[in-house]
């Protein structure tokens, strides 16, 4: 009879034991002994080989650790539906291992039964498989002490020596679960109590992928027919093998998932108070200490102050920097606020070197970085399948990409954020979209003095993308297209980002013979034409006629020699503008609405309508007061009416509506559509029907709150304080109306008197418009009260002026 030595671990406390037992035939070692050698100590949670293990700093994490706790007992709704895997998940740096060290040393104190591996890259003994059960096992072994747990475990061992070289999940079987069931079988009245803990912590650090999916199925599959609830707590980062373990068929139904993604309002906040809380301990710590030893000026009592304290809530590694006892923690601390190395010291080094060493990973770390890119264009969130599209990838290529970079990049299947008729392809499923989770990432990808070869310029990235949106819209969305789609995320590229196309061109030699061919072979006819008849047509005229016109300026400027395809693409676009051109010959008031837009701000008569700078459809102007009828209305299919403004100085004037004002200028031998006097007339009329109606709703004179002015011989205007001339703003005169949906009567009033004034002298004879003239000439412009006395003076003169001009018979 022998006896070996054993260490027994209870509550943190080491107890020295002694195991009584046959040793094998031929000096071999005892089992125990066997299994002594197998394990790897510094896998345990207080192992003596590791120093300042992460744990929650006090009051911190409280939530989480809440719902861990209540899922190990069994308290919640996914333990009691058999939930036996619990994956704490979250980026790099977020917490994961200090959460599992500090749910350990709660069980600990709890007297809960458990075993822990804690894997490490950086430790040879703990980076791989080989030891993990044995370190489990041999854990298991002190928790029950003279049992029939630790006689299992020790006859397995004695009868199958190399029991440690099967599989992982024979190893699960035989050396955990069957001693468990053995023991509890014959332990009745303790079944219902948690029977055994299984945590383990960084499993995205065991080197070998393989194993890593072996551990988890490996535990699933032992555990499947045991019976036995063994609770199985795993931390790692999202890595793609882990994720896609977690994901299969059974262990899908068995895991409930915790993550520390801050997703959420009540994440962020948690987050935010747990951070703040622990700043405030460390910095008073970091305060105390410095102001005992220095001999010299101490730190203030508020020292770094709230507002700092906000500043480093989100930033990361900075009490470890702030803290040397070589330096002023103030200097420090003030050297992380500016982010920039002083003397070759930076704060952040081991946040780079992380986020280096990930991207080196990379399975083709230029597409990576291009396609991360697309984070940082202004635009609405983009799906992969449409990625995968625009930039001619293969099926799935984003996901395998970022497959070993989850914990900075996660892939999510949540809820589209565009409703479920506008899921691209028809599909009711939501589309999967790359999330950025950690802000800081982000910052550095733009920083190049600090991420170097893997820097993003984004000028740059830009016009590589305002290519492939081109590409994309092309090939995709030539027939068919949705406004606010997934499938129509591209169009937005080009919408909002092509004005950048400038400042990466200045920072290029040349420009990319790939873009001016894009921009050459882009059919716009074959883009547009399919929609002419949609409400879909105006939004694109917005969001592609407008920045393709822009491009068009954009690269000229650059090359002039490329002046070739801004006039091929011109004549294309004016083929297409005048055929719907035609539509506003056949209708008064689309007529109006055409003839109003040529003239508008030219003329104190014709001015640009402003929506207030309070209201938030401030992006628009107007050409004409009536807009709340085409603004419904499909029938103003060019928006004429209702014109948003761009970067351009003019008023009403962007760049496509700029072309379209000169297409309508050309001469009549160019453009058979001509802006003649029968057009003016169609407006005219359909301004003296707007003015009847506008008549009948006016309050009592005594009602008016406008500025009644005295009618002289040689007044210009009535005084309206709404009206104004802007000579620094190409010379157009302004009109700011009330609010959009309604100019208000009075207004509405004043602007319809100007538009006839104006038009009457344009206008050749018209019985129908000579019979309003007569109607309103003896209706209410020779009534003596009213407002805006001047204008209808002048009114009364022009219809005067015209009666006489188109009938010599009723000159008056």
């Amino acid at each position: 009879m022998i006896s070996s030595k054993q260490v027994l671990v209870t509550g943190g406390q080491f107890t020295q034991q002694h195991y009584h037992g046959q040793a094998s035939v031929g000096g071999n070692k005892a089992p125990i002994d066997m299994l002594m050698d197998a394990v790897a100590p510094s896998a345990f949670h207080d192992s003596g080989a590791s120093f300042n293990k992460p744990r929650c700093y006090p009051r911190t994490r409280v939530k989480t650790r809440e719902v861990i706790m209540h899922w190990i007992l069994g308290e919640d709704k996914d333990a009691r539906d058999g939930k036996q895997f619990m994956w704490l998940t979250g980026a790099a740096g977020c917490g994961k291992s200090a959460i599992a060290q500090s749910t350990i040393e709660s069980c600990i104190e709890r007297g809960l039964p458990l075993a822990g591996f804690f894997f490490s890259r950086q430790d040879p003994a703990r980076n791989h498989a080989g030891s993990l059960v044995a370190t489990l096992a041999y854990q298991l072994y002190c928790a029950f002490p003279q049992t029939e747990v630790q006689t299992k475990i020790l006859s397995t061992i004695q009868q199958d020596p190399l029991i440690f070289k099967k599989t992982l999940q024979q190893q699960f079987t035989s050396l955990i679960i069957q001693p468990l069931w053995t023991y509890f079988s014959k332990n009745q009245f303790i079944q219902h109590q948690v029977p055994f803990l299984i945590a383990i912590d960084g499993l995205d650090e065991c080197m070998d992928r393989t194993a890593q999916k072996a551990i988890l199925t490996g535990l699933a599959e032992s555990l499947r027919n045991s019976n036995l609830r063994i609770p199985i707590f795993v931390a790692s980062r999202p890595e793609h093998d882990i994720r896609l373990s977690f994901d299969s068929k059974y262990l899908k139904h068995i895991t409930t998932v915790l993550s520390l993604d801050l997703s959420g309002d009540e994440s962020v906040l948690e987050a935010d108070s747990d951070i703040r809380l622990y700043l405030l301990d460390r910095f008073a710590e970091i305060k105390d200490d410095f102001n005992n030893r220095t001999t010299g000026r101490k730190l203030a009592q508020d020292w770094p102050g709230d507002a700092v304290i906000g500043i480093l809530v989100l930033m990361s590694s900075v009490i470890r920097y702030v803290e040397s006892t070589h330096h002023r923690p103030d200097h420090r601390l003030e050297i992380i606020l500016n982010l920039r190395a002083v003397n070759g010291d930076y704060p952040l080094a081991e946040l780079d070197e992380l986020y280096a060493m990930i991207l080196e990973s990379a399975v083709d770390i230029e597409k990576v970085l291009h396609v991360l890119s697309l984070y940082f264009m202004d635009t609405p969130p983009i799906s992969c399948s449409v990625i995968e599209k625009m930039l001619s990838y293969d099926e799935g290529e984003v996901e395998t990409l970022f497959s070993g970079m989850g914990a900075l990049v996660k892939i999510t299947k949540s809820t589209s954020p565009f409703p479920p008729r506008d899921r691209e392809d028809g599909q009711e499923h939501a589309p999967s979209y790359l999330r950025m989770l950690l802000a800081s990432f982000g910052e550095y990808l733009l920083d190049a003095t600090r991420s170097k070869q893997f820097h993003i310029d984004v000028d740059y990235e830009t016009i590589r993308h305002v290519t492939h949106a081109l590409q994309y819209l092309a090939l995709y969305c030539s027939s068919s297209l949705v406004p606010y789609s997934t499938a129509a995320a591209p169009m937005y590229i080009f919408h909002r980002n092509q004005c950048r196309v400038g400042r990466g061109l200045d920072s290029q030699s040349t420009i990319s013979s790939e873009l001016k061919e894009s921009l050459l072979s882009f059919s716009v006819e074959d883009f547009l034409e399919p929609h002419t008849s949609t409400s879909v047509y105006p939004h694109l005229l917005e969001y592609f006629v407008t920045p393709f016109l822009e491009l068009l300026e954009t690269v000229v400027h650059n090359d002039p020699f490329a002046y070739y395809i801004q006039f091929h693409q011109l004549e294309n676009i004016g083929n297409i503008l005048m055929k719907q051109v035609r539509q506003y010959f056949e209708d008064d008031r689309l007529a109006s609405v055409l003839i109003l837009f040529n003239h508008m701000g030219s003329h104190r008569f014709v001015p640009v309508l402003e929506v207030p700078q309070h209201s938030p459809y401030r992006p628009y102007v107007h050409s004409a007061p009536f807009y709340l009828d085409s603004v419904y209305n499909d029938s103003d299919i060019l928006s004429l009416s209702r014109i948003w403004e761009s970067s351009t100085p003019f008023i009403g004037q962007s760049v496509y509506h700029g072309f379209l004002r000169q297409l309508l200028r050309l001469p009549v031998e160019t453009f058979k559509y001509a802006l003649g006097p029968k057009m003016h007339e169609k407006a005219a009329l359909y301004c003296f029907e707007e003015l009847t109606e506008t008549v009948s709703l006016l309050p009592p004179p005594s009602g008016l709150e406008m500025v009644i002015t005295t009618v002289t011989d040689d007044a210009e205007d009535d005084n309206y304080p709404k009206l104004s001339f802007n000579s620094a703003n190409g010379g157009q005169w302004q009109c700011q109306c009330s609010t959009r949906l309604d100019p208000g009567e009075e207004e509405l009033y004043f602007l319809l008197l100007g538009y006839i004034i104006f038009l009457l002298p344009c206008c050749g004879r018209s019985d129908a418009l000579v019979a309003a003239c007569e109607n309103h000439r003896v209706s209410f412009i020779d009534q003596p009260d009213g407002p805006f006395p001047v204008r209808r003076r002048l009114l009364h003169k022009e219809i005067n002026n015209y009666l006489a001009r188109v009938s010599p018979i009723l000159r008056v």
